[in-house]
């Protein structure tokens, strides 16, 4: 059994390579947050690997284009939302206020902009 990789062409490609990177973002933005967070270098540690980690599998499980449950929309652009919003929050707690609007900005207007011109990705 083969499968076909889809093709980024277009503006619809550039659009898919920006939510991945949005993607990358959200997962280090959760690490730094969870390290300085943390209160300890142990939960440091913890908090910097656990948050993220925690993110990527909600990601796998329900967000992912090749997720075997994938909620419908409007319910995947919510849990998106809700993750860039509880990274940004978490940043501003761990005093990169600027940072954390940055990354809830982009990554919300990258969830928006694959609903617009990349659909069912």
């Amino acid at each position: 059994m083969t499968t076909s990789t889809p093709v980024l062409r277009g503006f619809a490609g550039f659009v898919l390579v920006v939510r991945f990177l949005t993607e990358l973002a959200l997962l280090a933005g959760l690490a730094v947050a969870g390290a300085r967070l943390g209160g300890g270098v142990l939960f440091d540690i913890v908090g910097a690997v656990l948050w993220p980690a925690l993110a990527a599998v909600i990601w796998a499980l329900v967000v992912a284009p090749r997720a075997k449950r994938r909620a419908p929309e409007p319910t995947r652009f919510i849990l998106e939302f809700a993750l860039f919003a509880t990274a940004a929050l978490a940043l501003n707690a761990a005093g990169l206020l600027l940072v954390g609007i940055v990354l809830a900005a982009f990554g919300v207007a990258t969830a928006i902009a694959v609903r617009v011109f990349a659909k069912d990705s």
